[in-house]
């Protein structure tokens, strides 16, 4: 039988990259995907006998309320580029082609969601994802309702820690480095 105890509202604080994001708005969405390699056998028809695991990743999105310029800038610089046109006097962010074909990894950052009913060093509930990166999926803009970015976070697998936590972990991050794991 259920508990109404049970039942939580969870708000979240979003850090990235060493900085605290600011307000949200909606729900924050976290979805792990599993991927998995169905077993068939000829005997057996096109029954499905099991199912074989080949990789895991998960992906985050956020929408940002408080869109200021320096958040703005921040994010796409992320996965865009700072730029100086020529003759001009100050850097722009610049969306455009100039990163195709390189790795995101270096634009990767340490991701995590630290639940708003805890305290500032009571990580216990926390979420963390090592190498996070952002890909901005909608910036809209309203006369009626404050402008909002939208953010998508691809979760990459950290090599360096043990493999059952090389994409995160709930709970206390600080403890550790998680190259092996007991």
């Amino acid at each position: 039988m259920g508990t109404v105890g049970n039942i939580n509202v969870g708000p979240m604080n979003v850090n990235w990259s060493g900085s605290a994001l600011g307000f949200t708005e909606g729900d924050i969405e976290l979805t792990f995907i599993e991927d998995l390699v169905d077993v068939t056998a000829h005997q057996e028809g096109t029954n499905v006998l099991s199912s074989i695991r080949t990789g895991k990743r998960a992906e985050l999105s956020i929408t940002m309320k408080e869109t200021n310029r320096e958040l703005v800038k921040y994010m796409l610089q992320n996965s865009g580029q700072s730029i100086t046109a020529s003759g001009g006097a100050s850097a722009v962010v610049g969306w455009g082609s100039g990163r195709d074909f390189t790795q995101v990894l270096s634009q990767a950052g340490k991701l995590t969601l630290h639940p708003v009913t805890k305290g500032n060093t009571d990580y216990s509930e926390d979420i963390t994802f090592w190498k996070a990166y952002p890909k901005p999926d909608s910036f809209v803009f309203s006369g009626e309702n404050p402008k909002m970015l939208t953010i998508e976070f691809l979760i990459y697998p950290d090599t360096s820690k043990a493999a059952q936590a090389r994409l995160g972990v709930i709970g206390d991050a600080t403890t550790g480095s998680f190259a092996s794991v007991t």
